[in-house]
C-alpha cells in the first residue's frame, strides 16, 4: 500500500525529533534523579503538551469545516508524536518509576500508545477483509432486501400443509444471525455455513405433497439468496465492530490520561518535588 506524502514527511520528522530528544536525554540528562530536575521538567512539559495536542485529533477530524490542516495531515502526525511522546515521558522519568500517581499516568499513557498502534494496524489489514464482502449494496439496502424475501417466504408458506410450514420455519430459524452476531464472530472462529446441496433439496421435496413441491423448490431458491445476503451482512458488521473496537479501549484511557497528567502536575508542585 502506498504511503501517503504526509506520512513521508511526519515520518522524517518523528525521526528528527527522536534523535534529538534522544540526544539531549544521553548528553543532558544522564544520572538526573527524577523528573523534577531542569531536563525532566522539559520532558515533562513537552510530553504534557503533546498529549493534550494528540488529544485534540479527535475533535479536529470532526470539524470538517476547518483549514488547519488536512485530516490527513493531521492522522500521520497523531501516529507519528503519539510514538514519540511515549519515549518523551520516559525520558522525563528518568527510568526512575517511584510515584504512584506518575507510574500510573505512565501506563495509561503506554495503553493509549498501544492501543493506538493496533487501531493503526487494523485500519490498513481491516479493509482488504471487507473487499472479500464487498456488495453494490449498502448495508441498509441489503436489510431491506433481507425483509423483502422474508416476507415473501412467509407468503409461500401461508396456507401450507404442516410439513412445508415446519421446512419453512426451520429455514427461518437458520437465517436468524442471533442477538450481537458481529460482535460475536470477533471472539468466535466462523466459516460460511454451506449452502443446501440438491441432495439436501431432493430430501426436503420428498416431505411435503407433490403439489406442493413447486412451491417448495422457489422458497428454497429464495432462502438461499437470504442466506447469501444474511452471511454479507453479518461479515461486514463483524469487520465494522472490528475496526472500532480498539477505540473502547483507546478513548477513555486517553481520557484518563488527561486526568491523571493534571493530578500528577498538580501533586508534584503541592507536595514540592521540583528541584531547579
Amino acid at each position: 500500500m502506498p504511503v501517503a506524502h504526509s506520512g513521508v514527511v511526519w515520518r522524517r520528522i518523528f525521526v528528527v525529533l527522536l534523535l534529538i530528544a534522544g540526544g539531549a536525554y544521553w548528553w543532558y540528562g544522564r544520572g538526573f534523579q527524577h523528573g523534577g530536575t531542569r531536563i525532566g521538567l522539559v520532558y515533562g512539559t513537552i510530553g504534557f503538551v503533546l498529549c493534550y495536542l494528540l488529544a485534540y485529533f479527535g475533535i479536529r477530524k470532526r470539524a470538517y469545516r476547518s483549514r488547519f490542516g488536512t485530516l490527513e495531515q493531521w492522522l500521520q502526525s497523531h501516529i507519528y508524536l503519539g510514538v514519540l511522546v511515549l519515549l518523551i515521558l520516559f525520558f522525563h522519568t528518568g527510568g526512575r518509576f517511584n510515584d504512584k500517581i506518575a507510574v500510573a499516568t505512565f501506563v495509561l499513557a503506554a495503553i493509549v500508545i498501544v492501543s493506538g498502534i493496533f487501531g493503526a494496524i487494523i485500519y490498513v489489514a481491516v479493509p482488504r477483509l471487507l473487499t472479500e464482502v464487498e456488495s453494490n449494496l449498502t448495508p441498509e439496502e441489503i436489510s431491506d432486501q433481507l425483509n423483502q424475501l422474508a416476507k415473501q417466504m412467509t407468503r409461500m408458506a401461508s396456507g401450507r400443509s404442516a410439513p412445508f410450514q415446519r421446512i419453512y420455519t426451520e429455514l427461518i430459524r437458520e437465517s436468524t444471525p442471533g442477538w450481537l452476531a458481529g460482535w460475536r464472530l470477533l471472539l468466535t472462529r466462523h466459516r460460511h455455513k454451506k449452502l443446501q446441496a440438491a441432495s439436501d433439496w431432493t430430501t426436503l421435496l420428498g416431505i411435503v405433497p407433490k403439489d406442493e413441491q413447486d412451491a417448495l423448490r422457489q422458497m428454497l431458491v429464495v432462502s438461499r439468496q437470504h442466506k447469501e445476503l444474511l452471511l454479507r451482512l453479518v461479515f461486514y458488521q463483524r469487520y465494522k465492530n472490528f475496526l472500532e473496537s480498539w477505540l473502547y479501549v483507546h478513548v477513555p484511557f486517553t481520557i484518563a490520561l488527561l486526568v491523571f497528567a493534571v493530578v500528577h502536575i498538580a501533586a508534584v508542585f503541592y507536595y514540592g518535588r521540583v528541584t531547579w
